[in-house]
């Protein structure tokens, strides 16, 4: 009796089987064609963790939180000096244009210490000169005066910071050659801060 059971069960399972036939064909060719992909592809090796730029970053500009995140790529991509965490890039100083999509590296950044040597309370601020040719005379230490241009000519000339001391020196790299980065106290860098929306800014070299 088991053994009529048994046959019965092989009868049904064959009869299923020619009944759906094509589709576990095209079952089967689908997994074999999935296996043959997957063999192709070439082992990644390992892996390493980098600093990469979330949007464009402009010389001069502090690093927020969000411009950068971590993520891992092959270790054979990853160049010399890369930066693996974000806390290396707290409170940093972007030196020269970093596109979206960029590894992160030590030359990426201004380093730690920016602000040695100045007086407790020293901010830096981002100005971006109307005319980059004003800049390249400019070297780190000077100081210089902040002036205003109204691009409307309804308010005279105004000076928004003086003697303000320079930080960093632009890029020589598109627009970024206009960009100096100051240190100047905390309200003097909340009026730079958006002066350039009103203004023209241009700076002179003051002794």
């Amino acid at each position: 009796m088991a053994d009529s059971a048994l046959a019965d069960l092989l009868t049904s399972l064959r009869r299923r089987v020619r009944t759906h036939r094509r589709p576990l064909a095209a079952l089967c060719a689908a997994g074999a064609v999935v296996a043959t992909v997957q063999a192709a592809q070439p082992d990644p090796g390992p892996t390493q963790q980098v600093l990469v730029a979330n949007t464009t970053l402009r010389s001069g500009s502090l690093v927020g939180p969000g411009d950068v995140e971590a993520t891992a790529v092959p270790a054979a991509l990853v160049p010399a000096g890369a930066l693996a965490s974000i806390d290396d890039t707290r409170g940093r100083i972007v030196a020269a244009p970093v596109p979206e999509g960029a590894m992160m590296t030590r030359l990426s950044l201004v380093g730690p210490g920016l602000l040695d040597g100045y007086r407790r309370g020293t901010a830096l601020v981002s100005v971006r000169v109307a005319d980059a040719a004003g800049v390249t005379a400019v070297r780190v230490g000077d100081a210089v005066d902040v002036v205003g241009t109204d691009p409307r000519g309804t308010s005279a000339p105004k000076v928004l910071a003086r003697r303000a001391q320079v930080a960093a020196t632009p890029s020589d790299e598109g627009d970024d050659r206009a960009v100096l980065v100051l240190a100047v106290d905390a309200d003097t860098a909340r009026t730079l801060s958006g002066a350039a929306v009103s203004w023209h800014l241009s700076v002179t070299v003051v002794a």
